[in-house]
């Protein structure tokens, strides 16, 4: 029984997170088809940074915990079935990825300057 209440609370904290995403990406009242672009390409990368080992992983060796995210943690795992949500690590990651690839595609379509 305690393992389902672990998995329910995970998967709250993933919802919850989701979420907050959401309601942050149409605050003007609109989501259009580069906003979900954009979200899927940060999702994506916020999962893969998450998983690459040298970037995203580290071990805490006091407690022997293990951190999940880049730039900022978004999972911890304490053993077994215990994976918790860092909300801010994982709404954060989303963001920076989000507007790291908006930032591309501006300069991407930005005009070029001719001499």
């Amino acid at each position: 029984m305690e393992q389902m209440e672990k998995v329910i609370a995970f998967l709250l904290g993933v919802g919850f997170n989701a979420l907050i995403i959401i309601v942050l990406l149409s605050l003007n009242g609109k989501i259009n088809y580069h906003k979900i672009r954009l979200s899927i390409l940060s999702l994506i990368s916020t999962i893969i940074f998450t998983i690459i080992p040298t970037i995203g992983y580290r071990v805490d060796k006091d407690l022997g915990d293990y951190h999940f995210g880049f730039p900022a943690e978004g999972l911890v795992y304490r053993g077994g079935l215990d994976l918790t949500v860092s909300s801010f690590g994982l709404i954060f990651n989303f963001f920076f990825f989000y507007w790291i690839f908006k930032l591309i595609l501006v300069l991407w379509k930005a005009p070029t300057v001719n001499n």
